[in-house]
């Protein structure tokens, strides 16, 4: 016979909330956020039919009706946990997560940060990934992945990470080898292309005529262009994320303080694993906290 039950992560947000009178301090303890606690609350609230808390203060007590249900689940919860008992190999599943990333966001922002985050989190294993793909997730294998897009995917969880900028960058080298660059005479020198990010955009941001550079490097790949103007060979229009390192250690600066705005935006993506919960909470409060400018709009689809 098919049981309607409902589900268990509803059933563990309730009595955590019970146990612990609020639902930030449940939050805190299941790492989800204050909203998911508040909303399951509200599903199970609707799916019972009466209200199971009332604020008093700052907290939230339970109702009579709410105390009676609260004993019943933490019974049913402390059942569950006796008839499933921790296995040691699933303790190290959970401490383990497959990262997907594009080659140029893993070689130019991920890696020269992951140090911080092993620091703060040595029982964590990342297992990173490049790939090609700028799409959504489609590997149940992997448990998160950083995207650079327009976040109209449909089956994961997502926080919209930054806007992107565009703006143009070059070493130090090129600059002193050329001194006197302008606006006027950007044209008449080396302006390293890319397939998919257009120097057209830049130019009509800046008020110069539009058209692509003539008679300069072009490559189909983005750090291949980040490692050209790094070696002195011309100027990139550069995605600020990818060179956010390179102008920090000054190996790159930026030319003007004109920027257009990028075709997509950064993602931070992932598939719901109960098992992985408090891994991929510390991973994404790591991630938000190393871009202080993040757009924090993250939502479930």
């Amino acid at each position: 016979m098919f049981r309607k039950l409902p589900p268990i992560s509803m059933l563990r947000a309730f009595e955590a909330a019970a146990r612990l009178s609020g639902f930030s301090a449940a939050a805190q303890e299941l790492f989800i956020t204050h909203s998911a606690v508040s909303q399951q609350i509200r599903a199970l609230e609707k799916r019972v039919g009466y209200p199971l808390f009332y604020r008093s203060g700052n907290a939230m007590l339970l109702t009579e009706a709410g105390r009676n249900l609260a004993g019943k689940v933490r019974e049913i919860l402390d059942a569950l946990e006796d008839m499933f008992p921790d296995d040691p190999g699933q303790e190290d599943a959970a401490h383990i997560l497959t990262l997907e990333v594009t080659a140029p966001i893993a070689e130019n922002w991920l890696i020269p940060h992951l140090t911080k985050f092993k620091q703060m989190h040595p029982d964590i294993v990342l297992h990173i990934r490049t790939t090609p793909d700028l799409g959504i997730l489609d590997d149940d294998t992997v448990d998160m992945g950083l995207r650079y897009g327009d976040g109209n995917w449909r089956g994961v969880e997502k926080i919209k990470l930054l806007d992107e900028e565009v703006f143009p960058v070059c070493s130090p080298a090129f600059l002193q080898a050329h001194p006197g660059i302008s606006l006027h005479n950007l044209k008449q020198h080396a302006l390293l292309r890319h397939s998919v990010i257009s120097w057209r955009d830049w130019f009509k941001k800046a008020g110069l005529p539009p058209g692509e550079p003539a008679n300069s490097l072009a490559f189909n790949d983005l750090t291949h262009t980040i490692q050209a103007a790094l070696a002195g060979q011309g100027i990139a229009l550069a995605r600020s994320l990818l060179v956010q390192e390179h102008l920090r250690s000054q190996r790159l600066v930026r030319l003007f303080d004109i920027s257009a705005r990028g075709a997509f935006s950064y993602y931070l993506v992932w598939h719901r694993n109960d098992l992985k919960e408090a891994s991929m909470a510390l991973f994404r409060a790591w991630v938000i906290s190393e871009l202080p400018g993040h757009c924090n709009s993250g939502q479930s689809l």
